[in-house]
Parts: C-alpha cells; structure tokens; sequence
C-alpha cells in the first residue's frame, strides 16, 4: 500500500478545519480569518520540514494468519515533490514447490488470489487515504459532516457516506495546534458486511515536523491486514 502523505494529510486537516469554522459564521470575523492564516503558514512549514528528512518504511502484510516477511523501503522525496522509495535488500522469494506438478499449480492459484485480494484491498483504501478535498466539500454542502468534542484538547470531524453509503472518514485534531492526530476509515467491499477498517496515527519529530507514524489496515472477510511504520528519520541525502 502507498505511504499516506503527512503533508497532504495535515493540509487536509486545516483546510478542512478551517472550512467548518467559515461555514458556521455567514460572515468570517477577522480572528477567524487570522487563524485561517496562522493554519496555513503552519502548514507550509511542516511540508518544508518534512522533505528535509528521510526515513525507513517498513510494511506487513498477513494473509489467513499467516505473516509475510516485512518489505523495507528508504522513503525521500524527489525535488519535484513526489515521494520516492528504495527497497532495502532482496525482494522475499516464493517458496519452492514440493509434490509435482499439480502442487506447484496450486500453490500458484494461491499466490495469485492472494495478490488479487491485496489489489482490492489496497485499491478500497486508495478511495479514503489521503482523503479528497472535493469529497470534504460535497459532504459539507450536503450536511454529512459532523463534529465531536475528543478528550480535553481534542476535536473529531467525522464525514460519513464519504464513498459509500454508511461507511465513515473521521479525523482527529489537536484543538490548539490545528494538527492532525489520528485517522480512521469504516467501510466495505461489494456488500456491507465485507468489512474493511483503516487507523492512521501520527506523530512529531524532534523539531516539531508532523509525520504518519503507523497505519494498520484490516479485511476480516478476506482474512488480510496490511501495517506500516515510518522510523529511522534522519536528514536527507542525495
């Protein structure tokens, strides 16, 4: 699955914030047209940090109990903005066959439904993370967005009927510094009782750069979760 761009996914928060804030008053005050600014300028900052750094994503993927050997990349972005990976080491290796030809057929048929159903998963996730502005703005102009109290210094907004009918995008913020938390995803496959969860999680670095931490992605119907963490953060080099 494709890392979750912590500086989209902070960009979306904000602007998404800020836009809660806007539709509430007929006519914006100038404090809330400052915070506005302030959320921005913190924005831009946070995504100068972050393509300072680089760091080692490690994903997991378990398939009906079973988990795969981990993939390691080096992530950094490329000048032109765009997130770049490197594997680190061999790609894993299919385990030999044994028992002739019909078992190395079906080991095949395995392998194979085994990556079609991690396609469908990845391409169910790609519909929510990282989430999409024009989707924000249609549920906020239909009022299927809502917003929650979270904890002493905390705030959910929670978009529900995002994709699909009765699945939910929730977002928690930090009240104070306008950062983005946590995201969680609730959705499904074909049918609704084919389920399909997401978590992300964020966190700062030393200096303050906001950064996705963990994200976990869990399929009961088909058996299947995938994980990823980002470590290891040190200063780029090119």
């Amino acid at each position: 699955m494709n890392s979750i761009y912590p500086r989209r996914m902070t960009l979306f928060a904000l602007l998404l914030w800020s836009s809660a804030c806007l539709a509430q008053s007929p006519q914006p005050s100038a404090m809330v047209q400052q915070k506005l600014q302030q959320m921005q300028q913190a924005t831009a900052r946070n995504e100068k940090q972050l393509h300072t750094y680089q760091w080692i994503e490690t994903a997991t993927v378990t398939i009906d109990g079973n988990t795969k050997p981990p993939r390691q990349s080096i992530c950094r972005y490329a000048p032109d903005g765009t997130l770049q990976k490197t594997p680190l080491g061999a790609p894993p290796q299919q385990p030999a066959a044994r028992g002739g030809p019909f078992r190395k057929m079906m080991m095949e048929k395995k392998v194979e439904e085994a990556q079609n159903e991690l396609a469908q998963v990845r391409t169910l996730v790609g519909m929510y993370l990282p989430p999409n502005q024009e989707k924000f703005r249609q549920a906020l102009d239909a009022n299927r967005l809502t917003f929650e109290k979270n904890g002493a210094d905390g705030a959910a907004v929670v978009i529900h009927d995002y994709a699909k009918t009765r699945d939910e995008l929730r977002l928690v913020l930090n009240a104070s510094t306008m950062q983005i938390q946590h995201i969680s995803v609730r959705t499904y496959f074909d049918k609704p009782k084919d389920t399909l969860t997401a978590e992300v999680d964020f966190a700062s670095l030393a200096d303050g750069t906001l950064y996705q931490s963990l994200t976990s992605v869990n399929s009961s119907s088909k058996k299947l979760s995938l994980t990823t963490v980002s470590s290891d953060f040190s200063k780029a080099v090119y």
